[in-house]
C-alpha cells in the first residue's frame, strides 16, 4: 500500500488547521477594534445633540482600524472558502455594520446605505445573487446591522431626555416609524432576520412611551 495518499491528506489537514487558527486570530483583532469603537460611540448617549460631532469625528479613525482588521481577514479567505468559514466572522461584521449605521444616523440623521458601509469599512455589501468573487459583507449582515439601530435609538430617546433634549425623541420617533415601514416591505424568510425584526416592536414601544410621557408632562406639543 502506498501511504503517500495519507501523508498528502495530513498535509492538507495541517494547512486547514493553520488557516483556521489564523482566521481566529484575525477575528480576535477585529472583535477588539469593534468593542473599542462601540465604547467610543456609546458616549453619544450622554451628550446633547450639539456635541454629537465630537463622537462621530472620534469614531472615524477607529473605522479605519476596523477596515484594516477586515483586510487581514480577507487576505486569508478565497471565494472558495468564503462560506466555509463565514460563520466564524459573521457576528463581527454585523457589529461593524451596526457601528457604521449608528454613526451615520448620529452625523446625518439618515439611514446608512450599503455605499456607506463600503465608504467607512472598505468592503462592499453583496446585494446581488452573483457568485462571491471577493470578500464582502452579506446582505443579512447589513440588514442585521440596520435592525440594531432600533435598539440604539430606543436608548438614545430615553437618554436624550436625561440631557434635557426633549425634541430629539420626536425626531427619533419619526425616523423609526419610517424605517419600520421600510422593513415591512421585505419578505424576511431568514430565521435570524425574522426573529430580530420581530423584536423591534419592543424598541418602538420604548420610544413611544418616552413620547407619551413628554406629552403628558407638557414638555412637547
Amino acid at each position: 500500500m502506498d501511504l503517500q495518499v495519507f501523508i498528502d491528506l495530513q498535509d492538507k489537514f495541517d494547512k486547514e488547521s493553520e488557516l483556521f487558527e489564523n482566521v481566529k486570530a484575525a477575528i480576535k483583532e477585529l472583535d477588539r477594534s469593534c468593542r473599542l469603537a462601540s465604547a467610543k460611540l456609546s458616549k453619544a448617549h450622554s451628550l446633547p445633540m450639539h456635541k454629537l460631532k465630537e463622537v462621530t469625528d472620534a469614531i472615524k479613525p477607529q473605522f479605519a482600524t476596523i477596515q484594516q482588521n477586515i483586510g487581514k481577514l480577507a487576505e486569508l479567505i478565497t471565494p472558495v472558502t468564503f462560506y466555509k468559514y463565514q460563520n466564524m466572522w459573521t457576528q463581527k461584521l454585523q457589529d461593524a455594520c451596526a457601528l457604521v449605521v449608528f454613526a451615520v444616523y448620529l452625523e446625518e440623521a439618515r439611514l446608512a446605505t450599503p455605499a456607506d458601509i463600503k465608504k467607512h469599512l472598505g468592503y462592499s455589501v453583496n446585494t446581488t445573487n452573483e457568485p462571491i468573487t471577493e470578500f464582502v459583507f452579506t446582505l443579512d449582515e447589513y440588514l442585521l446591522g440596520v435592525i440594531s439601530l432600533f435598539n440604539e435609538l430606543g436608548r438614545l430617546a430615553v437618554n436624550s431626555v436625561i440631557v434635557n433634549d426633549v425634541q430629539r425623541p420626536q425626531e427619533i420617533s419619526t425616523f423609526v416609524s419610517e424605517l419600520y415601514s421600510g422593513f415591512q416591505l421585505l419578505n424576511l424568510k431568514n430565521d435570524v432576520l425574522r426573529r430580530r425584526f420581530d423584536s423591534i416592536k419592543y424598541d418602538i414601544k420604548r420610544i413611544e412611551e418616552v413620547q407619551y410621557d413628554l406629552r403628558v408632562r407638557g414638555l412637547i406639543s
